[in-house]
Parts: C-alpha cells; structure tokens; sequence
C-alpha cells in the first residue's frame, strides 16, 4: 500500500480567506489541544477554518477527505497507520495495540486532517476514527470539520480540552466582514454597505463570497452602492443554494423548506400542521443532518439560514395570488392556535392582508401587544392608521420597542379620538406613559412604579432609587442592578444582574439588557477576554434580533462596533449613532455614544471632544447621574492631558457628581484633582480609592490611562509652565521661596538605563568626567526617576548612611549643585530649570523632545496591553516588539547589587522577559512562526527560568519544521529543570 500524502512543512504556507484570531486560539488554559472541531452548515467556512489551523500546526499534518465512494472498513484505519509508520519510520500498524506503540515513538507533534466527517456518518470509518483518537497519546493531533457534530465520546478524558467552533462561531462579524473585503477581497466598503451586509447574509461565508463574485466586475463606487441596496430579494446565492446548499434533499424536504419559509422558527409540530402529515420531525432531523436546518434545543425547534429563508420567501412571490394569501391565512391561524399572535401578524403583515391583520388584533387585543411581538407594525401604510385604534395601538408599542419614545406618545394619545373601546384605552394610555416616562424633560407619572424609580436613578442620586426599588424584590432586579451600576456600586449591581441575566425565558427583555450591562460594563470589564466580551455582546444583539427587540439590537450592535477598536468599527459607531438620530432615538444615540467612550477609556485612548459632547446629550435628556460620570470622564483625561483647564474642571466635577449622588463619578473625579493637585496628590489618592471601595467600584478608571508619550513628567509630581509670575512657588535650595518665572521652553534630555547608564542634552552627549562618584550616583538615580520626585533624606542615605543627617544633606546639596553645572552647557541656560526641588524632594525635569528608555518601555507594555484588551493583535504585536527591542540589557548594571537598583532591575528583567514570552505567543497567532521562534528565544536568554518561555520555544522550533534546534531547546531547557531539582518529563 502507498503511503498517503504527508506533509512534513519547514515554512508555514499561507492559508486561504482571512485569518480571524478569535477562531486559531484555544481557551485560555488550554495549549496545543487533542482535538479540534469545526461543525456547521454547508458554506460556512469550515474547509477554510481546518486549512487555516493545519497552517500554524508545529509538527507533521496528514490530511483525509471523506468525498472516497470507498467506505469498506479498515479503510481510515489503514490510511492512518501508513501515515504515522511514515512520520516514525516503521512499518504501519496492523491493530490497534500496534498503533498505540507507534505512537509512543512519536518525538514531535502530529496531526491528522479529516474534513467533511459527516459523509462517513454511521459507517465503520466513523468508529475506527473514534478507536484512532482514543489511542492516547499527547503527541496525537486531530482537527475535525463536519455538518453536524461527530458521534465521539467527548467524556473521555484525553478530549476533555477539545476546542470546538460552532455555525454560530464562524458566522462572519460586523468587524471581520470589514477587515475581509478591505484586505483579502481587496474592495473596502462603506459603513452602510457592511452593515446592510452584514444583515441580508448574516455574517454567512459563502454568501459573502458569492456578492464578492457578483459585484467584482463593477467599479468601486458601483460596488459600494450595491452593498448598500443589498435587499431580501436580491438573488445572487441562488444558484450556490440550488447546486450545492439543497443537494440531497427530497421533493417532500424542499415543500417543507418552502411553506415553513414563513415562520421565524421551525418545529414538528408546526410542519405537521402546515403539511397535513406525521412524519415532519423525521424530515427535520435528516434536514438537520444535512446541515440545512440547525437546532439549539435537541430538536424542539430549527431554524434555516437567512440567506436560503429569504431565497425561499422570494420562491413564494412566485405561487399564484390565491395560493400566497391561502397560505399565509392557514399560517396564521395555526401562529394564533397556538398563541404566537405576534408571529401570525407578521406573517399577514408581510402579505399586505390589513382586514385579516384587523380580525385577528382584534381577536387577541393586549395578547398581541406584548414587547417585541409588534415589529410588522413598522409596516402599517398610512391608509390603515387612519381608522382602526388597535392598529394605532400596536404601532405605538412598535415605536416604544424601537426607541422612537416621542413618536410612540404622539402615536398613543390619538386613541381616544379613534375609539370608546375602554380595554383599547386603557393600553394606550399605559403605553403613552411609558413613552412619556423617556420623551422630553418633565417629569411624568406613571402607573409603572419600578419604571419611574429607575427613571429618577437616571435623573440623578441612584443610591436611593436602588434602595427603594430593592424593597420589591426578584422581579426588580434589572432596574435595582442598573440603578447600583449607575451608581457606581459594581459589587452590589453585579450579582442582581448576573441573576437577571439567567431568566431568558420568564422575562427575555430583562435578561437580554442585564446581559449586555454585565458584558459593557460588568465582570469582563477588566479587558482580560476581549473576544469573550464581544462574544457575549454579539449573542445579546442575535437574541434580541430573534424576539424583535428592535432597540436592544440597535444598542447592542452600536457596542458591537466599538468594541472591535479599528478606525473603521469607529467609523460604524458614528454611523450607529446616526442612524438613532435619524429614527428619531435620542437615548439610543447617548447610550451608544456613551459605551464607545466608555471602551474607548478604558483601552486608553479617550476623546475630550466625545465626552463633552456626551455630557451635553445627557443633560439634554435629564440624565444628571450620566452626565456626572461624563464629566468626571472629561475631567480624567484633561487632568492626564495635563491642560490649563483641567484643574477646574475636575472641581467642577467633583461638585457635580457629589449634587448628582453618584460616589463613583465622585471618585472619578477625586483622582483627576490629585493629578492635579502635587501637593496633595497622596491624600486625594486615598480619597479616590476609600470612595471607590466603600461605594463598590471594582474598577479604578485612573489606572487606564497612561501619560502622554510627548509629556514624560507626571502632572502629579512637578510644577507647570504659568504664563505669567503670578503662578505656584517652587522652594529651590537656597531655602527661600521665589515664584515660578517664565522661562524658555526645556531642552530635552535623553535618558538610557538599560543595558548602561547614558545621558545626552539635545542629542549632545553630557561629559560627567568632571564631578564626584557620589554625584553620578545622585543623577543616576534621579534618571531612573525621571519625572519623578525623590525625597531628599531618601537620596541621602541612599549615598552617605553614616553621616548625621545635617551632614548628609550638606553633601547631597553640594552633588546637587554640581549637577545643576553640569546639566548647563557653557553658554547656555536651563540646567536649573531641569533640576527642580518641591519641598523636600527632587526631580529631574523632562522638556519637550526628551526621552526615556525606561518611560518608552513602560508606554509599550502599556499599549501593548490595551491593544491586546481592544482586540488588536497587530497592534499589540508592534509594540510588544517595540518593548522588547527596549530591552538592550539590565538597568544600571554599572551599580552592581546596590540596594536602591536591585529591585527596580529585577522587575524589569521580569517584565522584559514577559513582554517577549508574550509576543512569542502573539506572533503565533499572527502566522509570523520565525518571529516567534525569536521572541522566545530572547525571552529566555532574559530569564531562563520561566517554563512558559521555554515550552513556546521548544514548540515554535516543531512548527519551522526544525527539530534539531527543537530538541537543542529541550536539552537546554531539561538542564535549567535539572539545576532546579526538577525532574523533567
């Protein structure tokens, strides 16, 4: 027997489609794991998926396709044995035990390929490959791809890590779609033309594929158009859906297809009912099968994918007239049985039949009138409203679901002049103060007590609405939850909310807002699991899709564009915002404003202007307790930012929070005034953290945000250029105290630390020949401190512990002095003006232009780490590299083991060899295996101690394809655990 393909890779090919990070990495915890699985319907991108993961694997790949006519058993047995006798170089196995023998020889990683596992469904190659991964060996890959899940045993615990990507999963993003017809297709789009996009297809890979085709002739601006004007109607799949999609399926499975078109999901049931028969569940689950209909439920109810619903809508346009409205009238009388008025209104809506849509609200009344079970009134023609109360109800409650709260109270209190109807009255003037409740500034009462509770929470002092609303119990838990988030009591919010969340069937409007709260603003808040987050967002957006909670959706796509962190997802966000302005949205325009600037803020690159413009749209709609966190905001970044107007403005904000009652806009803004405040930054510090803590704030917003990369000073701990003399005094070391002058901008300085000490004015090397030891020793430590006050009894016994103290700083003056000679080129001023004293403690001042080594590396892990929280690998990646390229050797190794450096070294040594073990794993993500291979390398030559560095190191070596220096990495490696008393496995 011929041996089977195998491919042994030195370099990493690269591999079809765009490689989305969120679907090449396994859970955190789980390294290099046993099995991976791809499940989904046919176009999906599975094939693309398991090509992609075989690319970045670091050993031999073996691939199988499943398409063989030949099934006789022992056929993927025998094809597997060839394949691993080859990788060990003996002869293929004969069973199973041999098998098992030949793998405990592997000495690299291998992985077997099989695509397409549901052909091979209930044959005996489905159970020798189950046998095959059972073999447990942790050298033994295997990557699956399949329409439906593999009957695999999935308990068993050498699969208990498999890493599985759902339909679900590969469905294409918002931000994905962007980044796939910009960079791979090569034809960006507009915002409008993605998102429409995105909407008609669903995020599904062969569809987008399929509009790609059709519209790769035209220009640019006629491809663009064409995205933007992408309906339900468009037939450009139906050829893919025909040939490919339906292949397989029966006369009687394509009727079902065609008359459940209608519902927004499928069950037995409902087929049975619709086709007069008792076998539908039988065709339901062969459809399923097929990897046509998907379910999330084990069969209760289906649900087909929208590109092949809407193909199969149009499909309908086709039946003769008679037919159409005969369908849809059993289609709704089957919806009403079984009490989905809402959908069998939508199902009469879309047939343009208004008499029949009359009978049956009439019929069904408030039953009809549920939340998101009116969005078929959206389509109500004008004729229609004119005459019919009901109507005019369900479209006012369609218009409070969409966030249009004017227009669903102008809508509402037309009632009375269309009917005496007193149930019909009744709902409308409850729905009229709901939308009242929301619309304009006033107060309004409301028959809704939680409701109105919540709304004076907005409106400010949430503390006391939450106590209030608390009294009630379970059923308040959304509006008591939010209340304390607004608050700022995440501790208290969180677990009300989490318990919300969990309701999605008692109350699914409730669950699905708790849902995203906790996803914006909750336990992942602390930017560890970006992808995790946008997961959760995007499950909240789909749901709320699904039960026509229209304006849920549109808060929740609004996060999902932000939460990418690209120009282009913020382009998407203005477009969101837009799109809530046009509609007439005002709260939807603010609280998606207000969550890009909230994830903006924490990946640290906050907008002044945004939050400014975010304060006015809150006091717009009488929203003091968000309007205090937006200015408290404002005041946060302008206190960093260091500008003259940020001192008032974190007072200013500190006195709106404290009248708003809201303790963590409070502490917000208590941390802004201690920027601000050198002389009491320590206590208005403590202030922030005590207020914070005893008000439940988890997060500390303070610490997102890094110092300019043009301002290396701290705000908090040096003096500020004043215009005029009139400014802050600083006491210099005469001991008297003169006011701040003017003075001509600082030269800069360029610091080095790592690797040796080295210091330069105006690029000009600083000749330290002439001055003491003790004195270098002064500046060396005032460089590794650059920016930064030191206090002076703390220079001093760092250089002359056995002196008395009066003695001690006599000679600290005097190294002073001798330094301030030096910083001063002969001719030149602005020495003094770099060596400052504040109080008692000194600085070393850093003008425009000046750099630091230790600063540079500080902002690059920096970056690094909000890249990695905002989802930007390849920002990340850029600026671990920056980081590491920083570290040029140990800080001050000049100073020996000098007490006041060690610490500081070691630290840096630590985070130095971090940042490259990180960027080793990220390079992997990215496909860049010999730049990986690097970063490993020179993160254990840093610290050769760290596990980590060493695993990555060893695996990288595998995946070039060279296991010499692989196995070089191992024996080194075994020695480092050896010297440690560890026995290496």
């Amino acid at each position: 027997m011929a041996d089977p393909p195998l491919e042994r890779r030195s370099t990493t090919p690269s591999p079809p489609g765009l490689l989305r990070p969120r679907l090449m990495s396994a859970p955190q915890g789980v390294f290099n794991p046993r099995l991976r699985l791809a499940v989904g319907p046919p176009g999906t991108g599975k094939t693309t998926l398991l090509t992609q993961w075989a690319a970045h694997c670091p050993g031999d790949v073996v691939w199988y396709q499943s398409g063989s006519p030949d099934v006789k058993p022992g056929k993927m047995f025998s094809f597997f044995a060839c394949a691993l006798g080859a990788a060990v170089e003996r002869e293929p196995a004969s069973s199973f035990p041999d098998l098992a023998r030949a793998a405990e020889l592997l000495d690299r990683h291998f992985y077997f390929v099989v695509d397409d596992l549901h052909l091979l469904a209930g044959t005996s190659l489905e159970e020798e490959l189950e046998q095959i991964i059972a073999v447990n060996s942790p050298h033994m890959h295997f990557l699956i791809g399949s329409r439906h899940f593999p009957r695999i045993n999935m308990a068993k615990s050498e699969l208990r890590n498999a890493f599985s990507v759902f339909g679900d999963d590969l469905r294409f993003r918002d931000y994905e779609i962007e980044q796939l017809f910009r960079t791979t297709f090569k034809h960006p789009l507009s915002v409008h033309g993605i998102s429409n996009l995105a909407g008609v297809t669903d995020g599904w890979a062969a569809a987008l594929h399929l509009f790609h085709l059709a519209a790769t002739s035209r220009s640019n601006l006629e491809r663009r158009r064409a995205a933007e004007s992408l309906n339900s109607r468009s037939r450009f799949a139906g050829d893919y859906l025909v040939n490919h999609f339906l292949v397989g399926t029966t006369l009687d499975m394509n009727r079902l297809l065609s008359v459940t078109s209608l519902l927004d999901f499928i069950t037995p049931s409902r087929c049975d009912a619709l086709l007069e028969r008792h076998d539908s569940r039988v065709m339901l689950h062969r459809l399923e099968h097929l990897g046509i209909v998907s379910t999330d439920d084990d069969g209760a109810t289906y649900r087909m994918p929208k590109v092949l619903r809407q193909y199969l809508l149009a499909g309908l346009e086709q039946m003769e007239p008679e037919e159409q409205v005969a369908l849809r009238l059993r289609t709704a009388a089957m919806l009403e049985l079984e009490g989905a008025v809402g959908e069998g209104l939508r199902v009469l809506a879309e047939g343009g039949d208004w008499e029949s849509v009359k009978l049956l609200l009439a019929r069904a009344g408030t039953a009809a009138l549920q939340p998101g079970r009116c969005g078929w009134a959206a389509s109500i023609p004008d004729h229609v409203l004119t005459d019919d109360a009901w109507v005019v109800v369900a479209r006012s409650r369609e218009m409070l679901d969409d966030g249009r709260v004017a227009a669903a109270e102008g809508a509402a209190a037309r009632i009375p002049d269309l009917t005496t109807d007193p149930e019909c009255l009744r709902r409308a003037e409850d729905l009229r103060l709901q939308a009242a409740l929301w619309s304009g500034g006033g107060e309004a009462p409301s028959a809704d007590t939680s409701s109105w509770e919540f709304r004076k929470a907005i409106r400010g002092d949430p503390c006391a609405a939450a106590r209030s609303l608390g009294e009630r119990r379970e059923p308040e838990d959304l509006f008591t939850g939010l209340s304390l988030l607004l608050a700022g009591d995440q501790r208290s919010a969180l677990p009300l909310l989490i318990r919300c969340a969990e309701r999605l069937d008692m109350d699914p409007v409730s669950a699905l807002a708790a849902q995203l709260a906790l996803a914006v603003a909750g336990h992942r808040f602390d930017g560890t699991d970006a992808d995790a987050t946008a997961a959760e967002v995007d499950s909240v957006h789909r749901q709320a899709e699904r039960r026509g909670f229209t304006w849920l959706a549109r808060l929740a796509g609004g996060m999902q564009a932000a939460l990418s962190g690209t120009a282009a997802a913020f382009a998407a966000v203005n477009s969101a915002i837009k799109t809530c302005e046009d509609r007439g949205d005002e709260w939807g325009a603010a609280l998606i404003a207000a969550g890009a600037a909230l994830l903006r803020l924490r990946t640290g690159a906050a907008d002044l202007g945004q939050l400014e413009a975010l304060a006015r749209r809150f006091r717009r709609l009488s929203a003091g307790t968000l309007e205090a966190w937006a200015w408290s905001a404002e005041a946060l970044v302008s206190a960093n930012l260091d500008l003259p107007c940020a001192p008032e403005n974190a007072q200013s904000a500190a006195a709106f929070a404290r009248t708003a009652g809201v303790p963590g806009a409070l502490a917000v803004a208590y941390a802004a005034m201690a920027l601000q405040k050198p002389e009491a930054y320590g206590e208005l510090m403590r202030q922030a953290a005590e207020t914070a803590q005893s008000g439940g704030l988890v997060c500390r917003p303070w610490t997102w945000l890094a110092p300019c990369r043009h301002e290396l000073v701290l705000p908090s701990s040096l003096p500020r250029d004043v215009p005029n003399g009139n400014g802050p005094s600083i006491e210099h070391s005469d001991g008297n105290t003169h006011p701040w002058p003017e003075r001509a901008p600082l030269p800069s300085l360029q610091i080095t630390c790592l690797g040796g000490f080295a210091l330069s004015r105006e690029k000009v090397p600083v000749d330290l020949s002439r001055i003491r030891p003790q004195a270098r020793t002064v500046l060396r430590i005032l460089c590794l401190n650059a920016g930064r006050l030191v206090h002076r009894e703390r220079l001093a016994g760092i250089l002359w512990p056995d002196l008395e103290a009066p003695a001690a700083l006599h000679a600290l003056q005097v190294s002073l002095s001798c330094l301030r000679g030096v910083l001063q080129h002969e001719g030149q001023s602005g020495g003094g003006q770099l060596l400052v004293r504040q109080g008692a403690a000194y600085a070393l001042v850093l003008g425009t232009g000046s750099t630091s080594d230790l600063a540079d590396f500080e902002q690059s892990l920096h970056a690094a780490s909000l890249a990695k929280s905002a989802g930007n690998t390849l920002g990340a990646a850029e600026e671990l590299r920056r980081a590491v390229g920083l570290y040029s050797g140990e800080v001050l190794p000049e100073d020996g083991p000098a007490d006041w450096v060690s610490g500081i070294r070691e630290s840096y040594r630590q985070r130095a060899a971090e940042a490259a073990a990180t960027l080793a794993s990220v390079e992997l993500s990215l496909g860049n295996t010999a730049a990986a291979a690097a970063a490993a390398t020179r993160s254990v030559e840093i610290d050769p101690w760290r596990d980590e560095s060493w695993r990555t190191l060893v695996d990288t070596f595998w995946r070039l394809g060279d296991p010499a220096a692989a196995q070089r990495a191992q024996r080194r490696y075994d020695l480092v655990l050896n010297s440690l008393g560890v026995t290496a496995e």
